[in-house]
């Protein structure tokens, strides 16, 4: 077992190994409910945005978007505004893009762009790749100004695993080795510090963010939504998921499984033989599909509308026309035939029939354990949404004067 020590990866595909030779899922058959309010109330929206994603490491992307110095994106789903740059000295940096002169925004780079310097619109304060104020025009207007108590306002940011972390709390910080647990290690063994960016879209959906992350949590769906995809490739309701810490390391055996019943386990093909798809907390979902990677970032703007953040990456840069080729079919058919057509599309489709007021709660069979997992993780930070609601409901009115 000296080959599997150190890979948490192996546990799990043995587990999965049981559960198809003995044709059961991972746990046994159950019913429960889920409250549809959990989807559709506005004050637990609320309440999520501060307890889950205020204060929280979130993956902005890819770190291989970012390569030379000056190259740097906006993003503005987070509920800030954020500027993501790489520095002349290599470094990552995140700032609040926000210029400290009148507050006004100052780059605008919804796909990666590339500058020496950052120059505000209205005055032209400019600010170096490390966020420092360089320039203001007509200094002397300013008297006794002390620059650097003007630079960009800095976020805690990391670059790590090949991903990039920002805390949207200017005053929070990144544990990452505690955070994620042996979740570090899947993403080192897949590769992703070394992979090179190849594509990023960005959509908003008229769904629950929570509605989409549990679309990658069963395996019940997958023959069934995808039959006209990807559902070919996979066995029927064989998946098998475990908690990191708030995460969830998940599997889902693949066609080709069975042969992987009679091998030894240095010889287990964690791309082939089944696909791991990760949800990594608060809002992320990392799929390892047989030669690139998904990274979906969900970023809820309400309690019915999510922006979606779907990055791909690949091993290395396409060397041939025929090899980019390839590629771009493989991210269209992901992109559009799976999650855009199919998993995104039936997401929207669910929350018009939660405010419809057909049903009052859901129904999580056995085959979707994964969804029982991921709200208790929800409920883990944000406490039990029963009691929110008894909470609400028990407040007394003020009593209104005479």
């Amino acid at each position: 077992m000296t080959v599997t020590a150190n890979d948490p990866r192996y546990a799990l595909f043995e587990t999965l190994i049981e559960c198809v030779t003995e044709n059961r899922p991972q746990e046994p058959h159950q019913i429960s409910e889920i409250d549809v309010r959990f989807y559709t109330d506005d004050d637990w929206y609320q309440h999520e945005q501060q307890t889950i994603f205020s204060d929280v490491p979130l993956i902005l992307g890819p770190s291989s978007m970012l390569i030379e110095p000056g190259q740097h994106f906006t993003h503005d789903h987070a509920g800030k505004p954020i500027l993501v740059v790489r520095g002349r000295d290599k470094k990552l940096r995140a700032f609040l893009n926000v210029c400290r002169h009148r507050g006004v925004r100052l780059a605008d780079a919804p796909q990666v762009s590339r500058k020496p310097t950052f120059t505000c619109p209205y005055h032209h304060w400019t600010y170096g790749l490390d966020g420092t104020l360089a320039n203001v025009p007509v200094e002397e207007s300013f008297p006794e100004l002390d620059k650097s108590c003007r630079n960009l306002v800095q976020l805690p940011c990391e670059e790590a695993h090949g991903l990039i972390w920002v805390n949207p709390n200017k005053n929070g910080e990144i544990k990452l080795e505690q955070f994620l647990g042996n979740i570090a290690t899947d993403l080192d063994n897949f590769g992703l510090k070394d992979d090179y960016f190849f594509k990023q879209t960005v959509q908003t959906r008229k769904a629950n963010w929570k509605l989409i992350v549990e679309a990658f949590q069963d395996g019940y769906h997958v023959t069934r939504l995808h039959k006209n995809t990807v559902g070919g490739f996979f066995m029927d309701c064989m998946a098998a998921q475990e908690p990191i810490n708030q995460h969830i390391r998940s599997i889902v055996a693949r066609k080709e499984f069975e042969q992987a019943v009679d091998l030894p386990p240095e010889q287990w093909d964690f791309r082939n033989h089944a696909s791991f798809a990760h949800f990594i907390w608060p809002n992320t979902i990392m799929v390892f599909h047989p030669d690139y990677i998904s990274q979906m970032a969900l970023y809820p703007q309400s309690s019915g509308e999510t922006v979606v953040v779907h990055s791909c990456v690949i091993d290395k840069k396409p060397d041939s026309e025929k090899e980019l080729a390839h590629f771009e079919r493989g991210f269209d058919i992901i992109e559009n035939g799976v999650f855009n057509a199919e998993d995104l599309h039936t997401c929207e489709q669910a929350q018009i029939g939660m405010d419809s007021g057909a049903n009052d709660t859901l129904l999580v069979g056995g085959h979707e354990g994964g969804l029982r997992t991921f709200i208790g993780a929800i409920e883990g930070t944000t406490g039990r949404f029963e009691d929110f609601i008894k909470a609400r409901e028990q407040k007394i009115p003020c009593a209104q004067e005479s």
